[in-house]
């Protein structure tokens, strides 16, 4: 993996972020709003369906499987229609799902609603990095990005009480919040950029290139690209250890509260103090780190998640939670929007999105495999094991980075000598 040890986006003075970023800051807080997330899907569906506990139990799982899926169709499509392409078809097809969702009760055809609705969760967050890497300069990128990161914790801080007291009228107002806010989205949509022709684009834009041609075997190769690259193919697989660490906090951590005596109240309680740090103190936490190089970051990232993680190894009350969280939730700030800043960089002409859609795609994946297996340790050797295992994991993936940065660094300091990988063609121009 190819890091340069010397960039420091904050070297260069900052520009005033363009109208067309801050259409799509708030499209994406108007999505995250009024997204029907799984937890109120699982409600609206007991509520107004009728279907028992365990169909809903697989619906919520269909909803998850689509969304793995939206992520990498969408880094594809951002790729091949523009980010004004693949916001619409998101935003339409997560107004088709609602309103199947409300209209039919018929357990197969609400399957099909909950993958599409699921897909079209995620179908729509690499078109970002495609407005991000058309509209700025790459010392831009990662500020750019903690505010996209920034709004959507916005949204989904205020989502539970707006959607909670929506839900307690009818489960139909629910729906509506969807359908209204996927509307709003799709309005603003429209004022962003389209798919670039090849003459239009600066030589390095990684959203500039023709990808319009040769069908389904030209994306079938954006599908695959992020895996085939050697830089990048390393960095997904270490974000894939990190995810499915961070992912615990939807599947095993609740458990273990509760094992110690801890309610739900209570893990709501400390949870949400994840969003409340994120939107006070993100722009901050960007702000005070950005002359850091990336592969600093990303580093520190790791030590931070692995040991937030592992210190609930020992934590027996809400204030230790809470502590812990708090170590975890900087890693995670420093991870997100360092991570898609990574990936518009190495990312080859016309592939931005493709290489996003990777990111959120074993993002997910994350979530897929690593809560049943956290899940599966609790239950048989209990939190020590599980949380010392998350420990081990993120210092082994923290080592990695490391270990990535100092022959990144070694290279530099020997340019001659023959690279392990392929040069960047951002890095290097």
């Amino acid at each position: 993996m190819t890091f340069r040890a010397s960039t420091r986006p904050g070297a260069e003075p900052r520009v005033p972020l363009p109208r067309v970023f801050w259409l799509l800051f708030t499209g994406v807080l108007l999505n995250r709003l009024g997204i029907l997330v799984p937890s109120f899907l699982a409600l609206f569906l007991a509520a107004e369906s009728g279907i028992g506990p365990g169909v809903t139990g697989i619906l919520v799982g269909v909803w998850g499987a689509g969304s793995v899926a939206g992520s990498l169709a969408g880094g594809v499509l951002a790729d091949r229609t523009g980010a004004r392409g693949a916001i619409l078809v998101s935003q339409f097809t997560a107004i088709g799902a609602c309103a199947v969702l409300a209209a039919v009760d018929r357990p197969t055809v609400l399957a099909a609603a909950a993958l599409l609705a699921g897909c079209a969760s995620t179908l729509h967050k690499p078109a970002g990095t495609v407005v991000v890497a058309q509209a700025l300069p790459r010392s831009e990128h990662v500020r750019a990005f903690g505010l996209l990161y920034w709004a959507s914790n916005i949204g989904a801080a205020i989502s539970p009480a707006v959607s909670g007291f929506l839900l307690s009228a009818s489960g139909y107002w629910l729906v509506a919040l969807n359908i209204t806010t996927a509307l709003a989205y799709a309005g603003l949509a429209h004022r962003l950029p389209g798919p670039r022709p090849r003459a239009e684009a600066a030589p390095n834009d990684p959203a500039g290139a023709d990808v319009t041609g040769d069908g389904g075997r030209e994306t079938l190769r954006g599908l695959l690209a992020p895996f085939r690259s050697p830089a990048t193919a390393w960095f997904l697989a270490l974000s894939f250890c990190l995810a499915a660490i961070y992912l615990q906090k939807q599947s095993a951590l609740p458990l273990d509260m509760k094992a110690h005596g801890l309610s739900s109240q209570v893990y709501g309680l400390v949870v949400s103090l994840n969003g409340f740090l994120i939107i006070t103190t993100q722009p901050l936490v960007s702000r005070l780190t950005r002359r850091l190089a990336v592969d600093v970051q990303f580093l520190c990232a790791a030590v931070l998640v692995a040991v937030g993680f592992g210190a609930n190894a020992v934590a027996a009350g809400p204030w230790a939670y809470a502590a812990a969280l708090v170590v975890w939730t900087v890693g995670e700030m420093l991870l997100v929007p360092q991570a898609s800043a990574f990936l518009v960089r190495h990312a080859p002409p016309g592939r931005a999105g493709s290489y996003q859609g990777a990111y959120g795609f074993v993002w997910n994946l994350g979530l897929v495999i690593g809560a049943p297996v956290g899940m599966a340790v609790l239950q048989t050797w209990g939190s020590a094991a599980l949380w010392t295992g998350a420990l081990l994991l993120g210092l082994s993936t923290a080592t990695a980075h490391a270990l990535t940065m100092l022959r990144t660094r070694r290279r530099a300091r020997h340019p001659g000598r023959r690279s392990l990988t392929r040069p960047d063609r951002q890095d290097t121009a």
